[in-house]
């Protein structure tokens, strides 16, 4: 991000002064900006005293480009001692927010995947973004988040530190677990193929050896054009692909329209950018996992 300074295993303060470690005090406000950094926040701060995770953004959308916050959010912004964010440009919006704020970015360090041009070709949806932002839908990349996350506030906050460590390992053995979990439950899929609505699912797709061959959508809020219906008609064809997932609470009208076409279904999957699908009493970690699960099942019921 253009006016953020990143941190690697430290925290900096984001001034044209020298950069000085954050210090937390008892009663610490961790502002998150999306439902994914927070689920792992709060699994980082298990039996933590005094540190409070708070949630900025709890909306199912796909991308922030085009979010306005609302009083809301800048009060939570305002009012935080530390404001952790996905990171990998999904917050672009926030640049002048976030000017001269004490910044936790959990994409430090973890690997993104920048655009294919051929798979751009054939899924017809680019990004403004030069990397695909949706990295916590990778159990792995997930367990580098919370591993940012526990290292950036044991630095500081190093009263605490051996507690914000402890719980990041145990994340790291829990989302492991998870992926060799789910990765068995869809090794016996006949098509691993999927077409989505959205391009956002590239890192779960990669993480389980599955292979994301077309977005529905072509531009952010459009309809599929009558030549997009007609690629992914063929597509449908050479991959005997059984199904179409829409994104829940999204658009499903060119979905609908391609199950008529070839008879097949229509099923949702869900990018957790809000807790409005996850079971109630869920959290932290546990509603982390219930997200993926319900994904993986979503697949096997529509590929069954």
């Amino acid at each position: 991000m253009k006016k953020i300074i990143p941190f690697l295993l430290s925290l900096l303060m984001l001034t044209g002064c020298a950069a000085q470690p954050i210090e937390l005090e008892a009663g610490t406000t961790v502002a998150c900006t999306t439902y994914p950094v927070y689920l792992l926040a709060q699994a980082v701060t298990q039996d933590v005293d005094g540190v409070e995770p708070v949630l900025v953004i709890n909306q199912q959308v796909s991308c922030l480009h085009n979010y306005t916050l609302t009083m809301r959010d800048m009060r939570i912004i305002e009012g935080c001692d530390l404001l952790a964010i996905n990171g990998a440009g999904l917050e672009d919006f926030l640049d002048d927010v976030l000017e001269g704020r004490e910044v936790l970015d959990c994409s430090q360090g973890i690997e993104l995947d920048e655009g294919d041009e051929d798979h751009e070709e054939t899924s017809g949806h680019v990004h403004e973004e030069e990397t695909d932002a949706h990295i916590w839908l990778d159990p792995a990349r997930a367990a580098q988040m919370a591993e940012n996350l526990a290292e950036g506030l044991a630095q500081a906050d190093p009263d605490n530190a051996e507690a914000y460590r402890a719980n990041g390992e145990a994340v790291q053995t829990a989302l492991s677990d998870l992926q060799a979990e789910l990765t068995e439950q869809l090794a016996g899929l006949s098509c691993r193929q999927l077409i989505t609505f959205h391009d956002g699912f590239h890192y779960f797709a990669q993480a389980f050896d599955l292979e994301i061959v077309a977005a529905v959508e072509e531009e952010e809020g459009s309809e599929a054009s009558a030549r997009r219906i007609n690629e992914l008609v063929s597509l449908i064809d050479q991959y005997q692909i059984p199904a179409i997932f829409t994104e829940v609470n999204g658009s499903d009208s060119t979905a609908q329209a391609l199950a008529l076409e070839r008879d097949i279904g229509v099923f949702a999957l869900d990018l957790g950018m809000s807790d409005a699908n996850v079971p109630e009493g869920l959290e932290g970690l546990e509603a982390y996992e219930a997200i993926l699960r319900q994904n993986a099942e979503t697949i096997l019921e529509a590929y069954a």
